[in-house]
């Protein structure tokens, strides 16, 4: 699957009863949306929007999501790509300088520092590890 393919009914039909992994592209501060899931078919929801049925194995829940346009978007209308993530995914811990421990979950591409993209954005000193 090339990557940055996005989730469509098709694509979701074809795949029943294989296991799918899928991702979409969040802004640090935003929840990520990524995971795996066993595909088990389609069906419309009690609003008439298409959803997906499957078995989730593992991170977010993919059937939160809805087809919109052809393509199926998380709740923020975010679109859902199909695939492995071309990214790394990392979880950020750091303290505010109220004294507050933050976490976050963020995305760095492979060449970039994600350690050093983490401080830039939470201006602290931050405890970055890979989680994806």
């Amino acid at each position: 699957m090339d990557q940055d393919t996005k989730l469509s009914a098709d694509y979701i039909d074809s795949q029943i009863g294989n296991i799918i992994e899928y991702y979409d592209r969040w802004e640090f501060g935003e929840e990520p949306f990524f995971g795996k899931a066993r595909i088990k078919g389609l069906a419309d929801d009690e609003f008439g929007k298409l959803r997906i049925i499957c078995e989730v194995l593992e991170g977010s829940d993919l059937e939160l999501a809805y087809e919109e346009e052809d393509n199926f978007v998380h709740s923020d209308n975010r679109p859902i790509y199909a695939g492995a993530p071309p990214f790394e995914i990392y979880s950020a811990n750091w303290i505010t300088t109220d004294g507050k421990k933050k976490k976050q979950t963020f995305i760095s591409m492979p060449n970039e520092n994600a350690r050093a993209y983490a401080a830039q954005l939470t201006n602290s000193k931050v405890v970055v590890k890979r989680i994806y």
